[in-house]
């Protein structure tokens, strides 16, 4: 049982932290959170939730033509 809850804080953690890699806002998180997950490596995200977000940079521009619409507005708005 307290393999789960560490799994589960870690997995939220993870989520919140990758998403922010790119997005500042909830809606703009809410945009590329799915890419992060469907484009990154797990070591990418891993990066991200302790600060280290060149990893899902780097991620988004070797799969530019992969991302949703929604994320590449969100990286655009951004200046990427």
């Amino acid at each position: 049982m307290k393999r789960v809850l560490v799994f589960v804080l870690a997995v939220t953690f993870t989520t919140a932290a990758a998403a922010e890699a790119c997005a500042q806002t909830t809606s703009e998180r809410a945009a590329c959170k799915p890419d992060v997950f469907r484009l990154c490596a797990a070591k990418e995200i891993a990066a991200a939730a302790l600060g280290d977000r060149a990893g899902i940079y780097a991620c988004f521009r070797a799969h530019r033509h992969d991302l949703s619409p929604a994320c590449d507005r969100v990286l655009k708005n951004h200046g990427y």
